[in-house]
């Protein structure tokens, strides 16, 4: 099916950034350090979730505050990879993130730089624009957390609402407070990671019992679906009805950068249930591309022919007693 056939999925986020991947033979902290390998491309949670249904096949829309030279490298770079470009003009330029690979190791270090402050008039022109694009959808991937100069302003909460009450499918990978503040809003899935997990609830998660007591306690908050990953362990998915099942993802010979993994299991995860109607197809897809991506140097550029081998090596769910 074309891409252009069907609805987009919105993938909304705020920040998008121009990640520079870098090898290293060997990185030794505080000692000069030669690259062997210097990768620029687009990136941001949001804009790895876009880029990633685009290779899956589905149609996407991707935003975000871009402005300058390096927001005209990512735009450049979305637009190659298929995704859709729907950024708002800021007067300020897109952050840039570094990864160091250590091959030594086989230790990732991300960098992390904070996205620059908005205007109002500029926070005003990507609420506007993305709340008329809700419209034209088949569902809304919110992703990532606000940035600082948004913190405690509710940001997302304009598009759970709206979604909610056209009844459109959305998904959200966020935690702590830029979760809670729209849980209520039933969101069809909400995803995280265990990390996340505990720090939205500010309790340790100590083995799995844990874990699957603090996760229902996002359904009780709101959430149709919960899905928990992991990294290299298996992904717990929930259901509203009290089910609960354990999702392992397929063996993978070498790890390259799990940078972006979350967020292609963002997007298979909606992009298999809107196709199959099957979350638990869904979840299997789900793992699945999450690792065809660890096996990638650039965050969601993963190969469609290894993704769909993995995912034939995937195992089925295991429901949890």
């Amino acid at each position: 099916m074309s891409t252009d056939s069907i609805k987009p999925i919105l993938s909304l986020g705020f920040t998008p950034a121009l990640q520079r991947t870098l090898e290293f033979d060997r990185f030794d902290v505080g000692k000069v350090n030669r690259a062997r390998t210097v990768t620029h491309s687009a990136a941001g949670k949001a804009v790895n979730v876009g880029m990633a249904l685009a290779t899956l096949g589905r149609a996407a829309w991707v935003t975000g505050f871009n402005g300058g030279a390096t927001g005209q490298l990512v735009a450049d770079d979305v637009r190659s990879r298929g995704a859709r470009l729907a950024f708002t003009a800021m007067r300020g330029s897109t952050r840039v993130c570094d990864t160091v690979i250590d091959n030594a190791t086989g230790e990732v270090t991300e960098l992390v730089q904070e996205a620059p402050a908005v205007s109002p008039e500029e926070m005003q022109a990507f609420e506007t624009e993305n709340l008329a694009r809700m419209d034209d959808c088949a569902a809304v991937a919110i992703s990532g957390t606000v940035p600082p100069a948004l913190a405690g302003r509710r940001a997302f909460l304009p598009y759970a609402e709206r979604a909610a009450a056209a009844g459109l499918p959305w998904m959200i990978d966020s935690h702590r407070a830029d979760l809670l503040a729209v849980l209520g809003l039933r969101p069809s899935v909400a995803k995280m990671n265990r990390h996340e997990l505990e720090t939205t609830f500010g309790e340790k998660v100590t083995d799995d019992k844990r874990l699957l007591k603090l996760a229902f306690r996002l359904i009780e908050g709101g959430a149709q679906h919960v899905f928990i990953t992991d990294g290299a362990d298996p992904a717990w998915l929930l259901a509203g009805d009290g089910r609960a099942w354990r999702v392992a993802p397929p063996a993978l010979e070498r790890v390259i950068n799990p940078i972006g993994s979350g967020d292609c299991t963002t997007a298979a995860l909606l992009e298999g249930w809107l196709r199959t109607g099957s979350i638990l197809l869904a979840a299997r897809q789900a793992v699945a591309c999450g690792t065809a991506n660890a096996a990638t140097l650039v965050p969601a550029l993963f190969d469609r022919r290894h993704y769909e081998t993995l995912l034939a090596a995937t195992p089925e769910p295991v429901p949890v007693a």
